[in-house]
């Protein structure tokens, strides 16, 4: 029941096609405008990455199923139910039957995995690549014959062309097998496990050299992380730093694991009792319980658990990889299985472990439910209208009428136009910013935009509220644009008065519409 439930959820959010939000039409835009080779050659558009697998295999889609909000979404689709299947076989061997049945029914219904599943992004087939690899593990680490050796080689080789955090998980597997195999003295199979490492190495190496290197450095992703304290302190030097991990590992229960009681209302008041009444006290006692399980009764397991959680720390503490929302993802099938085994180990009396296991799934079943019945609330920071304001457009455009796209738009409108054939052209908004000083001077350059459309009858201006800076654009900068409580909306609204009458508007929560009737006209 559990499986078909976290089938039926992906299926259902896939089959309701939500509208891309602006990080997903950012990647979009290179997944449509290039070819295989562009993608292999050309650094992407807004300065996105991904894997150069995950690129391939959904350009391939494409050709075959058209541009569309389908073809773009297979493989991420694809990704979520194979993880569900393969981490059946992986659960198992580690877990228990309470442990099993808790493993997968946080993979299955947690609201993350759900989500990410129908997101043209690359972070559902990482988690598909994490679970492989602990698939290789439990089925080839004996390496007790040449076809087990070439297997395990050769599949996390091919794993790493598909996912950027696959070395955290094959490198800390391959760590911690030879710490293991060290400690045990076990020389023959720590010989025999140096043929899949090597090729792992080389292959991630032949990765970097062609393709990561060749992509360009983006220090304000850097620095956009480090401004938000997305990267471990290393080392800590305060008590604010040591609450890092704290708070870290509690957003993390929370998003992508989906174990906190979320039953407070949006808009209320958030007090500092908030966070002790989303219930974080079982799942971290439950964690705890699972590291010190693991530890007593498989050394082996518990170094394959860890050192790849020991090298995400050193790359977050070197500000190489962040630690925050999507970029746990590939890591839950690591907290998952050690919550499952703390509640193998903790709990014994049968009547205990239901109370436990009900106080532990309640928050992710209430979720899943609620993103069906309400999927305007789904990860509703997120959540897009972009696809239904263009649509409305279209479908009550007149001749005459001409539609202006302000500048943090243009992205969202781009994509959309390669996807759909509308039957409007569009203004493009140019980006002023950066050669105003003030806001007058940047008025006076909004003007020669607005001499395009005023000698059309009606216009509609297209602006997202949400996004209010473009990719690269250092934190609040330009600082007299961000300062200025009129900009973008109301500073726009008030210069396009000057030109027309106000006739209506939609808003949503990241893209609105206006609708001007032009005054004035020659």
């Amino acid at each position: 029941m559990i499986i078909v439930l976290g089938v039926f959820l992906r299926l259902y959010h896939y089959f309701i096609n939500r509208s891309l939000w602006l990080d997903e039409g950012y990647l979009t835009s290179s997944l449509l405008n290039f070819n295989f080779q562009q993608l292999v050659t050309k650094p992407l558009d807004y300065q996105q990455k991904a894997p150069i697998g995950f690129l391939l295999i959904v350009k391939l889609f494409l050709n075959i199923v058209g541009n569309n909000l389908y073809g773009l979404r297979i493989v991420p689709l694809l990704s979520g139910l194979l993880s569900i299947l393969i981490f059946i076989p992986v659960t198992k061997y580690f877990l228990k039957s309470t442990g099993i049945l808790v493993a997968m029914a946080i993979l299955c219904v947690s609201p993350a995995f759900v989500y990410h599943s129908v997101e043209i992004k690359q972070y559902s087939t990482e988690l598909l690549c994490s679970i492989l690899s602990f698939y290789l593990f439990i089925k080839y680490r004996t390496l007790n014959g040449v076809k087990e050796i070439i297997i395990w080689s050769l599949g996390g080789a091919v794993i790493l062309w598909f996912s950027f955090s696959a070395i955290f998980i094959l490198g800390g597997i391959g760590f911690g097998l030879s710490v293991y195999y060290v400690i045990n003295k076990q020389w023959n199979i720590l010989f025999r496990s140096f043929i899949p490492f090597i090729t792992w190495m080389v292959s991630f190496i032949l990765l970097f050299v062609f393709f990561i290197s060749k992509t360009p450095d983006a220090e304000w992703v850097v620095s956009w992380f480090r401004f938000y304290g997305d990267f471990m302190p290393l080392p800590p030097k305060s008590v604010s730093d040591l609450s890092w991990f704290f708070t870290s590992f509690y957003r993390m229960l929370d998003y992508p694991m989906g174990l906190l009681w979320n039953f407070v209302e949006a808009g209320t008041q958030t007090h500092s009792y908030t966070p002790l009444i989303k219930m974080p006290f079982l799942p971290f006692i439950l964690l705890a319980a699972g590291i010190y399980f693991c530890f007593k009764n498989s050394l082996q397991n518990f170094n394959v658990f860890v050192f790849p959680l020991l090298l995400v720390l050193l790359a977050s503490g070197l500000e190489l990889y962040p630690l925050t929302e999507r970029f746990w993802l590939f890591l839950t099938p690591i907290f998952i299985i050690l919550i499952g085994i703390g509640l193998d180990g903790l709990i014994k009396a049968k009547p205990l472990k239901i109370i436990m296991v009900s106080l532990l799934l309640i928050s992710p079943i209430i979720q899943s439910f609620q993103s069906i019945t309400s999927s305007a609330t789904f990860y509703k920071h997120k959540k897009s209208y972009q696809k239904e304001l263009f649509d409305m457009i279209n479908k009550e455009y007149r001749d005459g009428d001409a539609v202006y796209v302000y500048w943090n738009e243009l992205p969202g409108f781009k994509v959309y136009s390669n996807l759909k054939k509308y039957k409007f052209k569009v203004t493009e908004g140019q980006d002023f910013r950066w050669n105003s000083t003030n806001l007058a001077d940047y008025n006076t350059k909004l003007s020669s935009d607005f001499k395009k459309i005023k000698n059309n009858k009606r216009v509609w201006v297209i602006f997202n509220n949400k996004f209010l800076s473009n990719v690269g654009d250092p934190i609040s900068m330009p600082k007299w644009y961000y300062e200025n409580k009129n900009l973008p909306a109301a500073n726009l609204k008030t210069e396009l008065s000057k030109i027309g009458k106000f006739i209506k508007t939609s808003n949503t929560a990241d893209v609105s519409v206006y609708l001007y009737q032009i005054t004035n006209q020659p």
